[in-house]
């Protein structure tokens, strides 16, 4: 009876392990399923939102194809199809010499095929009082080109990372104009000059 009393105790210990063994099984497939669902929902959402993007870019296409019409019945070459600038805007940052800028490029015409182009930006001005003009490798060292690649169906704003999108003026060096120039295989599509204005300080 005393040689049977250990033995009983390690079955019970057994007994006892196995059975909290099983609940944390249990409890980890429930878990586990519980991740199932999480990430079953989280792929539709992702789907949805992805949806929905797609959705408002051909709104806004659609809309800019309207406007382009009305532009036409005043300056038919509006409705010439091909690639536009809607936007350019710079905003200045803590350093007086340093500028953040971006560029917001959509086309006109057939939007079936994804648009290929590199996009030139260039700063006009004055360099201890002589005229000169500075490149982006100039400008945005940290960029390693002269260009902006330019690869959408209905439009893209660039530069997509917001360290590339800094502008640094040399020493002497006052702005007056920003060119911007789209090229595809060599060819102009569309060459545009701004003002150099600061439409907004950066927060």
């Amino acid at each position: 009876m005393r040689h049977q009393q250990p033995l009983e105790l390690e079955r019970l210990a057994l007994v006892e392990s196995q059975a909290q063994l099983t609940r944390e099984l249990e409890e980890a497939r429930q878990r586990y399923h519980q991740l199932e669902v999480d990430l079953l929902v989280a792929r539709d959402a992702v789907a949805e939102g992805q949806q929905i993007i797609h959705e408002l870019e051909a709104q806004l296409f659609k809309q800019q194809q309207s406007l382009a019409q009305y532009q036409g019945v005043l300056a038919p070459s509006a409705m010439a199809p091909g690639l536009r600038i809607q936007a350019f805007e710079l905003q200045a940052t803590d350093s007086p010499a340093a500028f953040r800028y971006k560029v917001m490029v959509s086309r006109v015409g057939d939007e079936s095929d994804t648009l290929e182009a590199s996009l030139a930006v260039s700063v006009k001005g004055l360099l201890n009082g002589k005229t000169d003009e500075l490149s982006l490798a100039d400008l945005s060292p940290s960029l390693g080109d002269d260009q902006l690649a330019l690869n959408f169906r209905y439009f893209q704003v660039v530069p997509a990372r917001s360290e590339q999108a800094l502008l640094t003026l040399p020493d002497g060096f006052e702005p007056q104009q920003v060119k911007l120039v789209a090229t595809r295989n060599g060819d102009t599509l569309v060459e545009q000059v701004f003002d150099w204005t600061v439409t907004g300080a950066e927060h």
